[in-house]
């Protein structure tokens, strides 16, 4: 699915209009038969539509249209001066004077006509506002909007709750909480921002038909990842495959007191099916684990064969567990110099590089970093505010920087090269607790060493990863990293390529 701006909303109707000579109006009746198909017309039997003066005024004008001929109660409201009615919402508001609705200009003196009028239906249609939407709510627009979400039992948004910026996700002074929003086309940028979560209720994209070359043409590159994107990526295995077909993989991981981190994603890394997995760590910590694999190997830095063990790895996941120290700093960059695969780095291995950024942009191989938001910003000198607040911006300048994937961490992870970026709606608060991220380390680590692109396999690992936790979070109140090893295996099947 995409995920889209304001200006591209505004290129794209454009080109529809300019280059393809769709009529606005065909653009228009289009986004009105695709917010019918969400208006809930076998459950609610009246609505209150209220409109403002631009083009998401006119498809609210059409909305109260259809469901005007299919025997609904509807009160249509206008916020705005009549003279400015676009061409589009001109020809809507004309169709319904003469089919003898009656239609109400609303301002100060009878606000209390609309607020009758949301408190006797089943729900009210917000319409005042698209896209397009800058500047503060103010005036009768502010009143309107509180009104609607004082009295009505129910609002359903169009295209944008009336008041929310369709960009960033800020609130303009106010804004309609939804408990619907019914957008266009594209996922809004702005629905991203987790302070939008109140007024956007459940969010519907429906195709109005704009042609994919269009869409294509002005795109910013910016997706959420779906079911089916992930299904291509996990092949039926060749009756015929060994375990050498399925990667070789290191794991680098823990140090004294955090064996778990070490355990969980060598662990996950086996359970996602990579054909041999090899946790390279401390003595101490081989000496803690090596009795409890039963499918992995071990090895301590000491060893002469790490070396080699590195040289010949698919795909290796470095820094779970591993303290911020000058060790871990030592067997980062000796690793970037010896590896010649893809390179997963999390954690310390992260927090390490803070003052030594070089040894990441320099590496000859491909990586991936998988920071949360606090480890961001130590590797970046980005405030917290910043990500925070403009996460997927945050993420693609980091990745620039860095010359390294960048996975952000955190509810809608982002996934991004600087340039194509995804973004991941599954997971839940029911996984906020430690070891997660080791988990998710392996996972993606074990997905590169099958051949998966690195980048392909942080889409993959990260939905795989949300989606399991949001099974188990069905039925258990907390779910840990150790359910979701348990269920990786039978998750990837039910996703098989078939």
């Amino acid at each position: 699915m995409l995920v889209g701006t304001s200006n591209l909303t505004k290129n794209m109707d454009n080109a529809c209009v300019t280059e393809l000579e769709i009529p606005l109006i065909v653009m228009m009746e289009n986004a009105v038969n695709a917010a019918m198909k969400n208006m809930d017309i076998d459950k609610n039997n009246s609505y209150t539509v209220v409109c403002g003066v631009g083009n998401n005024g006119g498809d609210g004008l059409g909305i109260a249209r259809k469901l005007y001929i299919l025997g609904k109660r509807v009160d249509v409201f206008l916020v705005g001066k009549k003279e400015k009615l676009t061409d589009c919402s001109s020809i809507n508001f004309k169709i319904l004077e003469n089919m003898g609705v009656n239609l109400t200009f609303i301002n100060d003196e009878n606000i209390n006509v609309l607020e009758e009028s949301l408190k006797n239906t089943d729900v009210c249609v917000d319409a005042i506002f698209g896209t397009g939407l800058k500047r503060d709510v103010t005036g009768i627009f502010a009143e309107v909007i509180e009104s609607m979400n004082k009295f009505s039992k129910k609002i359903y948004s169009i295209d944008i709750s009336s008041g929310l910026d369709s960009d960033t996700g800020d609130i303009k002074g106010i804004a309609a909480k939804a408990c619907k929003t019914i957008s266009f086309e594209f996922y809004k940028r702005g629905f991203l921002n987790y302070k939008a979560d109140d007024y956007t209720g459940e969010i519907v994209v429906e195709d109005i038909g704009v042609p994919k070359s269009i869409k294509d043409k002005f795109h910013n590159s910016e997706f959420i990842i779906g079911k089916n994107e992930i299904k291509r990526f996990i092949k039926k295995k060749d009756k015929n495959a060994h375990k050498g077909n399925f990667g070789r993989i290191s794991i680098v991981a823990g140090s004294r007191g955090f064996y778990g981190a070490a355990k969980i994603a060598t662990e996950s890394a086996v359970k996602t099916g990579s054909g041999l997995v090899t946790l390279i760590s401390d003595s101490d910590v081989q000496e803690k684990l090596c009795t409890v694999f039963t499918e992995a190997m071990t090895v301590n830095y000491s060893e002469e064969r790490v070396k080699k063990l590195i040289e010949n790895s698919n795909a290796i996941g470095i820094g779970p567990g591993m303290g911020d120290n000058k060790k871990t700093l030592k067997i980062v960059a000796d690793i970037l110099k010896v590896a010649k695969c893809p390179v997963i780095i999390d954690a310390d291995g992260i927090n390490c590089l803070k003052n030594n950024k070089d040894i990441l942009k320099n590496s000859k191989v491909d990586t991936l970093i998988t920071p949360h938001p606090a480890e961001l910003s130590r590797i970046t000198g980005f405030s917290m505010e910043y990500i925070n607040n403009n996460r997927i911006d945050a993420a693609k300048e980091a990745a620039r920087n860095l010359k390294s994937i960048v996975l952000l961490k955190g509810n809608r992870t982002v996934i991004t090269d600087g340039y194509t970026t995804y973004i991941n709606m599954t997971g839940n608060s029911a996984m906020a607790n430690g070891g997660m991220g080791d988990c998710l380390t392996g996972i993606i680590t074990s997905l590169a060493g099958q051949g998966i692109s690195l980048f392909d396999a942080a889409v993959v690992g990260t939905y795989l990863h949300g989606y399991i936790g949001d099974k188990l979070a069905e039925d258990k109140y907390t779910v840990n990293a150790s359910d979701i090893i348990e269920k990786i295996s039978y998750t990837m099947k039910d996703f098989e390529d078939r």
